[in-house]
């Protein structure tokens, strides 16, 4: 499929303006910001290309996820629903209760092209070697009923998250405020308990919060918890995201985890830059490298 006939002609995914480029260069990684973005203008993301993507994802191993039913903001995630495909969970979407996810979608050579310019416009936008300093770039799309809500959650990857269709409340925490994530908090996460963030019952509506409709987008710094409640309409977003290759906090985090399961009292990340090298190079990177093996060998065969 390709750019629909009739549309503005656009230049990549994202301006390449002055200000645009001190945004990114300034608050990539970092910050949460909003932009603005062209993708809601391509084919590829209509409800008949997704359902079609859908249909293909079916046949694959870890390439779709969906739930039914309402959800609290303070919930985790669900299995899904038992005699519901996943295309039919998209051909309901509207009258449904539905959260849709179709992963790795830049793995379907037609969507490819667009996580390729993204990440070489990223780099022009923050002078920064994306493919050089992050790694696993990954496409995915979000499809949701009218007035879901997506709970409050992390993720470990930098994202950009650009609507496509509809609209949405994005509600971002600020992973730097101990009221928010305690240093055991992300431990935890770093270590695999993806549920180790735990709503922050004083911010309802986050230390920031975003609306954003089609043509707008706002930056996700790994980590950084988020909840979504989508507008009266369905809902489809596309999260281009990033992980950075060289992490030394991550790996300080991982180290200090298990050091407290010893009984020991660790040093938290940016105290001593020489300690924090030491537990990179000594822990870090051996367990980074194994849980990429696990999670290549999960997603590809399935073990």
């Amino acid at each position: 499929m390709a750019i629909a006939s009739g549309l503005p002609m656009h230049v990549g995914v994202f301006p390449h303006d002055a200000e645009t480029r001190s945004q990114f260069a300034v608050n990539f990684d970092h910050h949460p910001f909003s932009f603005s973005h062209s993708l809601h203008e391509n084919e590829l993301f209509s409800m008949p290309a997704l359902i079609e993507l859908g249909r293909r994802a079916m046949s694959k191993l870890n390439r779709s996820h969906h739930e039914s039913g309402d959800v609290t903001v303070r919930d985790y995630f669900n299995a899904p629903p038992k005699g519901v495909s996943i295309v039919e969970a998209l051909e309901d979407i509207e009258s449904g209760k539905y959260w849709v996810i179709l992963k790795r979608i830049h793995e379907e050579p037609e969507y490819k092209k667009v996580l390729d310019e993204f990440i070489d416009e990223l780099s022009d936008l923050t002078s920064i070697d994306i493919r050089g300093d992050y790694y696993d770039p990954i496409t995915t799309i979000f499809i949701t009923s009218p007035n879901r809500l997506v709970p409050y959650h992390m993720d470990g990857e930098a994202n950009f998250l650009s609507q496509i269709r509809g609209s949405k409340f994005v509600y971002l925490y600020d992973a730097n405020d101990p009221k928010v994530l305690s240093e055991q908090d992300l431990e935890r996460y770093w270590t695999g308990h993806f549920n180790a963030a735990r709503y922050p019952e004083h911010l309802p509506e986050g230390t920031w919060s975003y609306y954003i409709t089609p043509g707008i987008g706002v930056f996700n710094p790994a980590s950084f918890p988020h909840w979504v409640k989508n507008g009266d309409a369905v809902s489809v977003s596309v999260s281009l995201n990033v992980k950075r290759r060289k992490n030394v906090p991550l790996s300080v985090y991982r180290t200090n985890y298990y050091m407290r399961k010893l009984g020991m009292r660790p040093k938290s990340p940016g105290r001593s830059s020489g300690l924090d090298a030491f537990k990179h190079l000594a822990f870090g990177t051996p367990y980074n490298a194994a849980r990429n093996l696990r999670r290549y060998a999960r997603n590809h065969f399935g073990i």
